[in-house]
């Protein structure tokens, strides 16, 4: 019981301390991520060239994606008023009608609704968000490259030892190697949903194929919703500037993404990556999420491999780390305990 209580203490410290504990968790996945470069020393690279190269890795991820978001910022920014016309056109069609069909009140609603009250309401948090963004990518990047300088001589010392506390050294490594390949597969089933998106909306000739590639892309890590969430602003657009059969035709083509990737591949690749099992992620997303906000869901599934493994270490919370493994993870177990 009191082992309990510390837990859900240690979740509301981790939930008040988002500012800090946001950034390094960010950090150290990316340095995770990273030491498969710092690991080249092992083929004969010297150490300074391969820390050169992942650090060089790291800026020059965060800077593109930088680069490439505000580009499509901008492109989107410089556009938006010509939308103003659009949304009058539907907003008229739309209202008549509702009072066609006798609904007089709804129809009110829509005829009185301003657009430029919520891009009012939505501009002061969304600067603020933005550079909030900012410097944290600047910190989550600082952090990230101490990181990967250090991780040399931090692979030594748990070289020097079997035990670090009470985990197995090569259960951390086993953690460490089950994080990069979940990062790995994220990231290419990310990057394709993204040039889908993108050749998707040219197709449908809605424009700004950039940013809806790049909200794909980055949506993409949240488990199973972050997709759905993604085709809303797409086609939401699409319904105000192109009108109803496109708009319908661009929610088919985000299904059949969502489908091929987000329910034929990924939940497959992930599950074998990470021996969490399709429902465990979906709980996990909802979990962190809560704790540690948007961010929480994106590191969701990292965050609960660390949280399993950590748990098989423990007897009292072995029962844990059953219960979040896969199943053929555990009826692999089984086996190999028969045997």
């Amino acid at each position: 019981m009191v082992r309990l209580a510390a837990f859900g203490i240690f979740l509301v410290v981790l939930s008040l301390g988002r500012p800090i504990v946001i950034p390094v968790l960010l950090a150290t996945l990316i340095a995770i991520s990273l030491s498969k470069i710092v690991d080249l020393t092992e083929k004969g690279l010297p150490r300074w060239l391969t820390v050169l190269l992942a650090c060089l890795a790291a800026v020059g991820v965060v800077m593109s994606l930088g680069f490439l978001i505000t580009r499509a910022a901008t492109d989107f920014g410089a556009a938006f008023g010509q939308y103003r016309e659009d949304w009058d056109r539907l907003q008229g069609e739309l209202a008549t009608w509702l009072w066609s069909q006798g609904l007089g009140i709804p129809a009110t609603a829509v005829t009185e609704f301003d657009p430029n009250e919520l891009v009012r309401g939505l501009a002061v948090p969304g600067f603020t968000l933005a550079l909030s963004i900012v410097s944290s990518g600047l910190l989550v990047l600082l952090i990230t490259v101490f990181l990967v300088v250090e991780s040399s001589s931090f692979s030594k010392k748990l070289a020097s030892t079997a035990k670090l506390g009470r985990m197995n050294v090569q259960v951390l490594r086993g953690a460490a190697r089950d994080v990069q390949q979940y990062l790995l597969i994220k990231t290419v089933t990310s990057a394709a949903t993204g040039l889908m998106v993108a050749g998707l909306t040219t197709v449908v000739g809605l424009g700004h194929s950039l940013l809806f590639g790049l909200i794909a892309f980055v949506l993409n890590y949240i488990p199973s919703v972050g997709s759905i969430l993604a085709s809303i602003p797409a086609i939401g657009l699409c319904l105000i500037t192109l009108g109803w059969i496109p708009a319908i035709a661009l929610a088919a083509g985000y299904m059949a993404i969502n489908f091929l990737i987000g329910i034929g591949i990924e939940p497959r690749w992930a599950g074998d990556a990470t021996d969490l099992s399709p429902t465990v992620v979906v709980l996990s997303m909802v979990f962190w999420g809560f704790v540690l906000g948007p961010v929480g869901a994106l590191l969701s599934v990292p965050l609960t491999i660390i949280v399993r493994i950590t748990a098989s270490q423990s007897e009292e919370w072995s029962w844990l780390a059953l219960l979040l493994r896969s199943p053929r993870g555990a009826v692999r177990d089984n086996n190999n305990q028969v045997v």
